[in-house]
């Protein structure tokens, strides 16, 4: 019978241990090696396969096959397939000399796994020592999901927030971990030198878990892999569900920075509460920040690692201003913040500037998304202020993942957006498919000389376009000299025949690029 836990053996590691002395060959499905195998049964029933239930490997000498027509023994393959049977290890010399070309074939077209044994070697002995190191292996695994649920729930009570949490989880895993956020940001990861590190596990994972706050997922914990681990890919799932919960505890547990009546406001108006002009006033100013009649309310979303990495660098942006109010939501961190009313500054300007200026984002890793300004001085402020409030916070919530998204392309710098900024992203990608080929087509001979030669005229050209055409700016944020860039955008005249950087064609060509990115990334756009 097979294991009840998650296995921890492939058939290629069973071929390679414990059928070695039989001089296994396989025959079928070589892509199918890295299976689990959760049992090595043998049996020379011809209807065995109702007593199996999957992911065994089955050993056969084929004594119950020998009276049987073709088309019995193809059926014989095809049930084992259809039951999920890791494998037939098929050992010749007995009842044939050959397996027989009928099984073969079936094999192929099932994709099961057959094995040709041309040695004779003891099933008892195989199953002994392969089923003992299979439930050893479970034990194994079952002792550090213990010891790793100890250590999380320990991480909990302490202050080493999920940063301390991802360590623990890497080290019980032995890979590398990366936490991503439901707007597709990158939250944290262990186990890697930098953020590009931590996006190639992602897109090589072998495991993910979602982390689950309320029936809803607000992040996903991902595994990358490691030749040199002692812990086999099947594992990995079962310790990734393990500290799904208390990551998540982790990162939705109230902050400890500002007041619980203005954490209680912002989250009552996130989730759409209608709140009069009095009740609002009243209760910002009972969150002891000062409000007048010409105060402007600028709303903000942000990620981080911790929420409260989040929490602490608008707590000391808003230092400069004139306070704020915010709430951790399902692991993202929302907003309000005061700005001084009168003259002619731009409040989301001067909220942007003081997240993302100098020091501002020591605590770590953080996009974030400032939306609108809001003006508590005109007559319809009430509950339709609320109700603007809250629309252009989750606008900000959903806009994260395409700042995150623009951050890791490399093509800007800094992680601090506004939203109008990203308007035009939202545009693009909420526009018919028609368009965004016809966008495509712009860039193509950029798209192909990049996939040709494995240049980045694209990036390059995007870089170019976001920072305003500053050969300055743009050479800074790609790492190259300016003499490279020089280099570049004339190659990249050269093969669109035309000028992009042109006032006519500018809007165009940021639109294509746009484009571009978001077909390319079509897992990490807004929610």
């Amino acid at each position: 019978m097979p294991a009840a836990s998650a296995p921890t053996m492939t058939l290629r590691t069973v071929i390679s241990r414990h059928l070695g002395g039989a001089d296994p060959h396989v025959l079928t499905a070589h892509d199918r090696l890295d299976v689990p195998v959760g049992w090595v049964h043998s049996s020379e029933i011809f209807e065995i396969g109702p007593l199996l239930s999957g992911g065994e490997l089955l050993l056969t000498t084929g004594l119950g096959l020998g009276g049987l027509d073709a088309g019995t023994r193809r059926h014989y393959v095809r049930d084992l397939a259809d039951r999920g049977v890791a494998g037939l290890a098929f050992e010749v010399g007995r009842t044939f000399d050959t397996i027989p070309e009928e099984m073969v074939r079936e094999g192929s077209a099932s994709r099961l796994p057959i094995i040709e044994l041309r040695r004779v070697l003891p099933f008892i002995e195989v199953c002994r020592e392969t089923n003992t190191a299979i439930v050893s292996g479970e034990l194994g695994v079952l002792r550090r999901r213990a010891a790793l649920d100890d250590a999380l729930h320990r991480d909990l009570v302490s202050a080493s927030g999920v940063a301390g949490m991802l360590a623990h989880v890497s080290a019980a895993a032995g890979r590398p971990v990366a936490l991503i956020g439901s707007s597709g940001a990158l939250l944290a990861a262990h186990g890697v030198d930098d953020d590009r590190s931590a996006w190639r596990i992602v897109d090589a994972a072998v495991a993910a878990a979602p982390v689950i706050v309320r029936d809803r997922e607000i992040a996903r914990l991902v595994a990358g892999g490691n030749a040199h681990s002692d812990l086999p890919d099947a594992s990995i799932p079962a310790l990734l569900d393990v500290a799904a919960g208390p990551v998540g505890a982790a990162l939705t547990r109230s902050g400890t920075r500002g007041s619980a009546v203005g954490a209680r406001l912002v989250e009552e108006i996130v989730g759409g509460r209608h709140i009069r002009r009095a009740d609002l006033f009243a209760r910002l100013v009972s969150a002891g920040v000062p409000v007048t009649e010409s105060t402007r309310v600028v709303t903000v979303a942000a990620e981080a690692p911790d929420p409260r990495m989040a929490e602490a660098t608008l707590a000391r942006a808003a230092a400069s201003l004139s306070g704020l109010v915010q709430a951790t939501v399902d692991a993202t961190v929302y907003a309000l913040v005061m700005t001084a009313g009168g003259g002619d500054d731009d409040p989301v300007a001067r909220v942007a500037a003081a997240i993302g200026g100098p020091g501002a984002l020591t605590a770590g890793r953080m996009t974030a998304v400032v939306g609108d300004a809001h003006r508590l001085d005109t007559p319809s402020a009430g509950a339709e202020l609320s109700t603007a409030m809250a629309e252009s916070l989750r606008r900000s919530g959903d806009r994260l993942a395409v700042a995150a998204e623009l951050t890791r392309a490399g093509v800007v710098s800094g992680s601090v957006f506004t939203g109008r900024e990203l308007a035009a992203e939202m545009v693009v990608r909420e526009s018919h498919p028609r368009i965004r080929a016809e966008l495509g087509q712009i860039i193509a001979p950029l798209v192909e000389h990049d996939a040709a030669q494995s240049t980045s005229l694209v990036t390059t050209l995007e870089a170019h376009l976001r920072n305003g055409c500053s050969a300055t700016r743009s050479a800074e944020v790609l790492h190259i000299g300016r003499q490279s860039l020089y280099q570049r955008l004339e190659r990249i005249r050269g093969l669109l025949g035309f000028d992009p950087t042109s006032p006519t064609t500018y809007p165009t060509m940021l639109l294509a690029v746009s484009a571009f990115r978001a077909d390319r990334m079509p897992g990490r756009t807004a929610r």
